[in-house]
């Protein structure tokens, strides 16, 4: 057991998972620490003390965890495999690792990240779409490699073991693993709001695409202004809430590139924030989605950007 973490009030169940846990870290990765805990109070404050102190943190209340256990979620696997226990009251979080049964069906799942890979295929024009455009591949095809490896058996959770493994199953041919491997690098500028001059990551998308299978990711990606991006119908608001805060960040970036970043009222501000914090993105913030989607859909309107025709010096805004 990895010595307890230092800190005023410990959760019930802690541990060191992924990069950290394995010992491949390096300049990009993120040190992901679990905090588990029945009560809710107690996540929060030792997820900010945590958090200040450098830490992704993947914050879960034992029924969250049990039940994505019984889900058969592959996260769980990733945690049995690999994480390192700091502490664990009562050997609750033990107890349900070493329990845990990963599926030999993620059909669903696969379906569903195909959705997200398909939002890649129109980006906000400039610099910032292309940095979201990668991002979401970065995510679609991770998500693709963990997924495809468990439905035969792999479980690989390290982006270059994902990828490596995709070559030697065929999946993916031995050339592709460099264009795949620098979508990674991109993700951590996006989220890192990093400037660029525009063009530059567009290309890294193209050739990323290009070595993807076609019958699972988008075949191609385009730029879009303002008023033509906005205007594209968006996912529905029942989708998975992680696809529709996808979709929502790229629409706040077209909205901000045309009318400044003055327009986006306090809510909204959110999905800047779970950018730069994507645990809190694929968790937390979900189930914020639909109340952002009407938020986002009121600003639209009234701006009127949800239409083809808008012009004017969008162009030149989008391009900051």
């Amino acid at each position: 057991m990895r010595p307890a973490l230092p800190g005023s009030q410990s959760a019930a169940s802690e541990a060191i998972f992924g990069s950290s846990a394995r010992g491949d870290s390096d300049a990009l990765s993120d040190r992901d620490i679990l905090i588990v805990d029945d009560d809710m109070d107690v996540l929060r404050t030792r997820g900010t003390e945590l958090s200040a102190l450098g830490w992704s943190v993947a914050s879960y209340s034992f029924r969250k965890l049990e039940a994505m256990s019984a889900r058969g979620v592959l996260f769980v696997q990733h945690l049995a495999l690999e994480a390192e226990i700091a502490r664990d009251r009562d050997d609750r979080l033990r107890g349900l690792l070493a329990s845990f049964l990963p599926k030999t069906d993620y059909g669903p799942e696969l379906a569903a990240n195909a959705q997200l890979a398909e939002l890649a295929s129109y980006y906000p024009a400039g610099y910032r779409g292309e940095l979201w455009a990668a991002d979401v591949l970065y995510v679609a095809v991770r998500n693709f490699g963990v997924l495809w490896l468990a439905e035969r058996g792999i479980y690989r959770f390290a982006y270059d073991a994902i990828l490596r493994e995709l070559a030697r199953s065929g999946a993916i041919a031995d050339a592709a693993i460099a264009d795949l491997v620098g979508l990674r690098f991109i993700k951590c500028l996006h989220r890192g709001g990093e400037k660029l001059q525009p063009g530059r990551v567009a290309v890294g998308i193209d050739r990323a695409i290009a070595a993807l299978p076609p019958s699972v990711f988008p075949t191609a990606a385009r730029p879009l202004q303002p008023g033509d991006l906005l205007s594209r119908k968006a996912p529905e608001v029942s989708a998975a809430g992680y696809l529709v805060l996808r979709d929502l960040e790229r629409r706040l970036i077209a909205t901000e590139d045309a009318l400044g970043g003055d327009a986006i009222d306090g809510k909204l501000e959110d999905l800047r924030r779970w950018i730069r914090n994507p645990r809190a993105y694929a968790l937390t913030g979900a189930s914020l989605a639909p109340a952002l989607r009407e938020r986002m859909d009121r600003l639209v309107a009234r701006s009127k950007l949800g239409s083809a025709s808008y012009s004017s010096g969008a162009d030149a805004r989008a391009q900051r």
